[in-house]
């Protein structure tokens, strides 16, 4: 059974002679967390993860107290999709083209996992896509699908995107940047643009790539 929150709606996103106004809530009311890595699915819904902002103090405070919500357009109401388990640091979160998987990562486990995705349930079937080599530095931050289904993570604190294979966990190709990576999308005309952001030491930008003949993106679904 899913968890739902109620919250208040009405009324425009934002203003221009006002300015923005909240348009929800967040999901959960806990100090120890915030959100932190979301994505529009498929079908139009935003779905979020939490992050524990005490992941790396310990045993205690740094428990597995994180959820995975889906706030859906229509009601604006929250429903806590991850029913199995709770994790520190989501990431990844991403879809197939045809909105029937989704992608999530715990990054401090350096694990990237696939379940089965509908717009109205919770998610099922948990398998895990890719464990980070020993010998890789960094940790998954978010990432993307391209068209042809494959999947791109970036890696913070590696300087580097990494293309994979879902179905076997192959590694196919590598993006380097001389910044620490924090997610990615694809755009331009054609789609054939990854388009990376950053975070400090370097004071965090916007990089943009060019990617070799065939890869492209998919276009990214509006909260609707």
């Amino acid at each position: 059974m899913l968890t739902t929150t109620m919250i208040s709606s009405g009324g425009p996103i934002s203003d221009f002679s006002t300015g923005p106004r909240p348009l929800v809530d967040r999901p959960d009311h806990m100090t120890a967390t915030r959100p932190n890595d979301g994505r529009i699915d498929r079908y139009g819904n935003f779905v979020l993860g939490m992050y524990n902002q005490y992941h790396r103090a310990g045993a205690t405070e740094g428990s597995n107290n994180a959820g995975l919500y889906r706030l859906n357009a229509q009601t604006l109401l929250w429903q806590e999709i991850l029913q199995e388990y709770k994790f520190r640091v989501s990431n990844c979160i991403c879809f197939s083209g045809d909105g029937k998987t989704m992608y999530f990562g715990d990054t401090p486990t350096r694990r990237v996992y696939a379940f089965d995705y509908s717009p109205d349930g919770p998610l099922t079937n948990r398998r895990l896509v890719w464990t980070m080599p020993a010998e890789m530095a960094g940790a998954p931050d978010g990432a993307q699908v391209d068209a042809q289904g494959k999947l791109w993570i970036a890696i913070t604190g590696g300087g580097k995107v990494v293309q994979l294979e879902p179905s076997t966990g192959h590694l196919e190709m590598v993006v380097h940047v001389s910044a620490n990576p924090t997610s990615l999308t694809f755009g331009g005309p054609d789609l054939d643009e990854l388009f990376i952001t950053t975070r400090a030491p370097n004071g965090g930008g916007l990089w943009r790539v060019k990617m070799p003949y065939g890869v492209r993106g998919l276009p990214e679904p509006e909260f609707k």
